[in-house]
Order: C-alpha cells, then sequence, then structure tokens
C-alpha cells in the first residue's frame, strides 16, 4: 500500500463532504465525479451500472460532452473483452484495479472494446473501481486517461475512499427504494374511498391524501390555519381519546367523530400506530334513501327504515310522519333496535349507520378494482 501524503487526505476530505445520500445513485454520481476526478487525474470519468444478465448498462458521466446511451450500448456489447468485469465476476474482488494489471496495452488495442470506444475517446488508461449493488449489477466508477497510466497511489486513494463511497451509494440506493414505495403507497391511498392523514402528536400532519385535506377544509373551514395543523376541535376530540384511553376505568370514549354541512357527513375515526403516530380515516356519508344494507344489521324493513331516518337527523316527529305511524310506535322501533345493535343511545346508534355504510363504501371500491367477487360480496 502507497503512504499518502498529508495532501492526498485533504483532497479525500474534499470528497467526503460530498458524499451526502441523494435521491438515487446517478444523482451522487454526477455530484461526486468532478472531484473524484481532480483527486486522481482523470480526462473523463464515470460511473457505470452493468447487468450482464440483461446486457444492459447505464450511467453518466463527467465531462458530459460525451453520449452516454451511445457509450453504454458499445460497453455492453463489448463487456466481455473488459478485464476488470471479467475478474470482479470471476472472483468477487472489488478494488480498483487498472485494465493495465491484467492486459497490455497492445492487448486492448486488439480488442473489440477499444477499436469501438475507448479509441474514439482517445482512452488508453484506465483504472475503475467496484461499487457493490444488488444482484446482478454491478456499478463501477471508471477513470480514464489519454496520456500516462495511473499509478498505484492512485489506486490506493481510491481504495481509502472506497468503503465511504460504498455506503452513500448504498444509502442513496435505499432513499430511492423509499421513495418509489412511499409514491406507490400514495398513490394507493390516493384511490382509496377513505381520506387518510398520517399524524404525529395530536396536531401535526405528517402526511395526507388529497381527499382527506379537502374534506377537512369543506367540514371545518376557517381562515389562516397553518398548512398541516388540524382544525382545533379534531385536536380537542383527539385529545379526549388520548385521556380517556389513559384513564384506569376507560374513561367516556368517542370512537368517531362527525361533522355535518348540508345534508353530508363527515366521519372521522382515529387508529393508533404506535406512541407517537396515529391514523386519521375520514369518509363522508351522503344521503341515502334505501335502508337495506342496514337490514343486515339484524333489523326488520321498519326497524331500518327508522334507524336511517334518525341518523339523517330527524326527530321522533318527523319519523312518524315520514313512515306513517304513531311517534310512540317509533320509540318503541328505536328501544328495539338499541337492544339488537348494543347500544344506549341515539348517537351510538347513528355510528352504527355510519359504520355500514362506509363497509358498503368499502365494498363498491373493491368491486369497481376487481379485487373482490360480486358473488362473494352478495353472500
Amino acid at each position: 500500500m502507497e503512504i499518502l501524503s498529508g495532501d492526498d487526505y485533504r483532497s479525500m476530505l474534499e470528497v467526503l463532504a460530498l458524499l451526502r445520500p441523494t435521491g438515487n445513485r446517478e444523482q451522487l454520481a454526477r455530484r461526486v465525479l468532478p472531484a473524484l476526478a481532480n483527486l486522481v487525474g482523470s480526462d473523463i470519468t464515470s460511473y457505470n451500472e452493468v447487468n450482464p444478465v440483461t446486457g444492459t448498462v447505464t450511467g453518466t458521466i463527467h465531462p458530459d460532452e460525451y453520449d452516454v446511451a451511445r457509450l453504454a450500448q458499445v460497453l455492453a456489447r463489448h463487456m466481455q473483452d473488459h478485464p476488470v468485469i471479467t475478474h470482479h465476476r470471476r472472483t468477487g474482488d472489488t478494488r480498483a484495479l487498472r485494465i493495465s494489471d491484467f492486459i497490455s496495452q497492445r492487448e486492448l488495442h486488439d480488442t473489440g472494446l477499444y477499436q469501438e470506444l475507448y479509441r474514439g475517446m482517445g482512452v488508453e488508461y484506465q483504472v475503475s473501481m467496484i461499487i457493490p449493488a444488488r444482484k446482478p449489477i454491478i456499478a463501477a466508477l471508471v477513470f480514464n486517461r489519454r496520456q500516462s497510466d495511473f499509478s498505484p497511489r492512485h489506486q490506493t486513494l481510491l481504495n481509502v475512499l472506497k468503503p465511504h463511497l460504498t455506503q452513500a451509494f448504498e444509502v442513496s440506493r435505499q432513499v430511492q427504494q423509499l421513495r418509489k414505495q412511499l409514491d406507490r403507497h400514495q398513490g394507493i391511498l390516493e384511490r382509496l374511498p377513505d381520506g387518510v392523514a398520517l399524524l404525529n402528536g395530536n396536531s401535526r400532519v405528517e402526511m395526507w391524501t388529497e381527499k382527506a385535506r379537502q374534506w377537512v377544509g369543506k367540514y371545518f373551514p376557517g381562515p389562516g390555519r397553518v398548512t398541516y395543523a388540524l382544525p382545533e376541535e379534531i385536536v380537542l376530540w383527539l385529545r379526549r381519546q388520548s385521556a380517556a384511553a389513559e384513564t384506569p376505568a376507560g374513561g367516556e370514549s368517542h370512537p368517531v367523530l362527525t361533522r355535518q354541512r348540508g345534508d353530508e357527513t363527515l366521519v372521522v375515526r382515529v387508529v393508533k400506530i404506535s406512541e407517537t403516530s396515529r391514523l386519521l380515516v375520514m369518509h363522508e356519508v351522503r344521503p341515502i334513501t334505501s335502508a337495506k344494507p342496514l337490514e343486515e344489521l339484524g333489523l326488520s324493513p321498519r326497524q331500518a327504515q327508522t334507524l336511517l331516518h334518525l341518523s339523517q337527523g330527524m326527530g321522533d316527529k318527523q319519523i312518524a310522519g315520514k313512515l306513517g305511524i304513531s311517534t310512540r310506535t317509533v320509540q318503541k322501533h328505536l328501544e328495539t333496535v338499541f337492544k339488537i345493535l348494543n347500544v344506549n343511545s341515539r348517537v351510538a346508534a347513528c355510528h352504527k349507520v355510519w359504520d355500514r355504510l362506509w363497509i358498503v363504501l368499502m365494498m363498491g371500491f373493491l368491486l369497481g378494482l376487481g379485487v373482490m367477487d360480486s358473488a362473494v360480496w352478495q353472500c
């Protein structure tokens, strides 16, 4: 191993300062390639990802005056001529290695790789270093010169930097993967009939779907509300939920928050994910004319109709007039409904209605996506 000077270490520190993880490996390469080129005196420097299985090559190059796509196609055709790639595939060696460590300059000139690629670029000497990547990808930093070969000192510089470069490229790959997963999950959430908001604490929204954002604005209007901050009414409700959960006796809990606007109602539920994170799930209940879905709660048609009108905000007299029965009969129906649903208040009975309508909404959504067979739903 070559002995490095103080200037060498200062130059390496300049490279290390650039190794902040980015959205993907190519972005990181574009940032760090000029500094690496200056470190080892490279005329043309590139970051390449080679897939020996598919025969494809991608990457970025400095300076950017070259057609990377064309160069990649040529390299893909002749990668079997490259002694460092062949050596790595055979041994797994990832050190910084020169072409001259394996073949002479005359032997290089006889290859299709040189004739079709390096000759036109004026490349006569090269050192490359493998950056570990997911198999079967072979990723490498490649340094090219026109006039003189790289020295063992240059190889030592690259090998000292290699662990740091490897870590930075791996973290960038993971960041890219996480962003793709987030985008995919965000896309799925946006297609749901529900609105979803991920909370950090009681008031701070980490992420919410467009539907959730719009519904909060529609049902809780207020000037000057801070972006990603919940309305005070929801915040207070969440605090009461937390206090009830921490009370040994169980406390009074209202697991559903409802807010009405005209004939429409927003129903909000909270799901605990961790000690610091919770999920708000919202859906909008619109007026319906059929009580049929409520019969599946074990209610008779008349009981279901009575409960439906109750959930629409009607009083006993209004329900009686709507159904053509007496107020006392309405009250009797509701008493029976409360027993069947195992609730003890009109508000709790309305929550059951909203629960049932939400299930109907979700089933319709799944049927529309083809996730659930209609025969299963009818069962």
